[in-house]
């Protein structure tokens, strides 16, 4: 992928710290599911909201890896 008025590395290096956010984010949320005694439907919020951001996680992946030009090893 190649164009002219960006450089891919710093693009993919803006996106990659994003991602870094949504997966702090994740960490935080996770942390919240120890909290004893909340409602039922804060947990089950919670959960969706992990599950939304590690969708989110997994599309800014796929970018960093078009812009970046790395793909992930296969073990």
């Amino acid at each position: 992928m190649e164009n002219n008025n960006y450089n891919n590395n710093y693009v993919a290096s803006e996106i990659a710290k994003n991602n870094k956010g949504e997966s702090d984010a994740i960490e935080g949320y996770f942390k919240l599911l120890t909290m004893p005694n909340l409602p039922k439907e804060f947990y089950d919020d919670i959960r969706e909201i992990i599950s939304d951001e590690m969708n989110h996680n997994e599309k800014l992946m796929k970018w960093v890896e078009k812009f970046g030009g790395v793909m992930p090893a296969k073990t």
